[in-house]
């Protein structure tokens, strides 16, 4: 959708243009969806007789702290730059709109978690940048929809709230929620009115302004089943193993523990599984904390997820073996037993989501929902029978080709 001089701004082309300039100013009530201008319930969209700005559907969606961003048509070309978004874009079978990704590693990942799905491509492969973005960038790009928390945009080098406003209103709107990742603080001159939500809430903003309505109610379903199913399935709180959540260098050289239970979209995976967090929720000022060996061999948790093994960031196979060489490595309960697992990426949009929900199950309680296999690099997702694995393949991908 290139725009030429003499075409209307993105902004003017707004049904509600000046929600989104007022939303970058103050929270909203919620995260909503919907792809008609009236209805709130978020009704499938049908093209208008023309199909013009007047009369044809708009797409619309309310997230703090943006505020109500209204678009006329679906997008088709997004910037995304954090993974979960692509993740969102692909569920939705809208991938290919996905014009920039920070990290391929996110890539790698979907690669394993999606292999055996019928139907699911990942077309923004190779649409993977550096993390950052200049301003030069995005009006280069030229998005209809940048999938990016504009207060967080201004914390980075050479961005202010001036900038933010001007991507706004020449090229396309913002529509993100950093600081719902951990639940941290938003900067001061956004924290008024921000309020945080889930990943899926954030999600369903997301699908209301592809207008992707169905699909994104079919995978919500799918994942509320899920949830079901591991509900169903949890020993005792008292029965639980106790579990450190793990970033973890291939060297052994840098250690940092992630909080297993905490709030935010981080956890979307692990805490819905009520393990007992062998660091405990004391003592934290961020997402994470660094420790030594020692600190760890102290807590001794009865099971290790270490992140990134399946994403290509950290050798897991040598990770293992440097874990069982090392003297108080070697000494750690998770070691002796065999139960160091790898994980993806705390960045996961829904896709991910639901199969690390499946694979931390596994990891968690082998005796519950069956065991996990030992992972080797350039495996892919294991092909569970259909009695082991804990939702539906099938439906997964009939939802993503839009079969529903």
């Amino acid at each position: 959708m290139a725009r030429e001089d003499t075409r209307p701004t993105r902004r003017e082309l707004l049904g509600a243009g000046a929600a989104v300039g007022t939303g970058l100013l103050a929270g909203c009530s919620g995260a909503t969806g919907s792809e008609t201008p009236t209805d709130g319930d978020a009704a499938t969209a049908t093209e208008g007789e023309t199909g013009t700005a007047t009369d044809g559907p708009r797409y619309r969606a309310e997230l703090s702290p943006v505020g109500e961003v209204t678009l006329e048509e679906p997008p088709t070309n997004v910037f995304a730059h954090f993974p979960w978004f692509a993740d969102m874009a692909t569920a939705l079978g809208q991938g290919e709109s996905i014009n920039s990704v920070w990290w391929d590693g996110t890539a790698t990942a979907m690669e394993y978690f999606t292999a055996d799905l019928d139907g699911v491509e990942i077309p923004w492969r190779d649409r993977t940048t550096a993390y950052g973005f200049s301003k030069e960038q995005l009006y280069e790009l030229d998005s209809d929809l940048h999938l990016v928390d504009p207060a967080w945009a201004t914390t980075q080098e050479n961005w202010d709230r001036g900038d933010v406003e001007d991507i706004g209103d020449a090229v396309g709107p913002w529509f993100g929620n950093y600081y719902s990742n951990f639940h941290a603080e938003p900067p001061a001159a956004w924290a008024d009115g921000y309020e945080y939500h889930s990943l899926w809430e954030l999600f369903e903003g997301v699908a209301a302004l592809y207008g992707e309505r169905a699909r994104y109610e079919a995978l919500a379903a799918l994942r509320a089943d899920l949830l079901s199913t591991i509900e169903a399935g949890l020993p005792p709180e008292s029965e639980r193993p106790t579990a450190a959540y793990l970033s973890i260098s291939t060297d052994l050289s840098a250690i940092y523990v992630l909080r297993l239970n905490a709030p935010g979209y981080f956890n979307a995976h692990t805490r819905p599984l009520g393990a007992t967090d062998a660091f405990g929720d004391d003592g934290w000022d961020g997402a994470f904390q660094q420790v030594d060996m020692e600190a760890l061999l102290e807590a001794d948790p009865d099971v290790l997820l270490t992140l990134w093994g399946v994403t290509g960031a950290v050798d897991y196979d040598a990770m293992r073996r440097n874990l069982a060489e090392d003297d108080l490595g070697s000494e750690l309960s998770a070691v002796r037993n065999d139960r160091v697992y790898t994980q993806g990426t705390r960045w996961q949009g829904p896709l991910m989501n639901l199969f690390q929900l499946e694979m931390t199950a596994k990891q968690l309680y082998p005796e519950r929902f069956g065991e996990w296999p030992v992972y080797e690099e350039g495996d892919s997702y294991p092909s569970f029978d259909a009695s082991e694995r804990l939702f539906d393949r099938e439906r997964l991908s009939a939802a993503v080709r839009g079969d529903v």
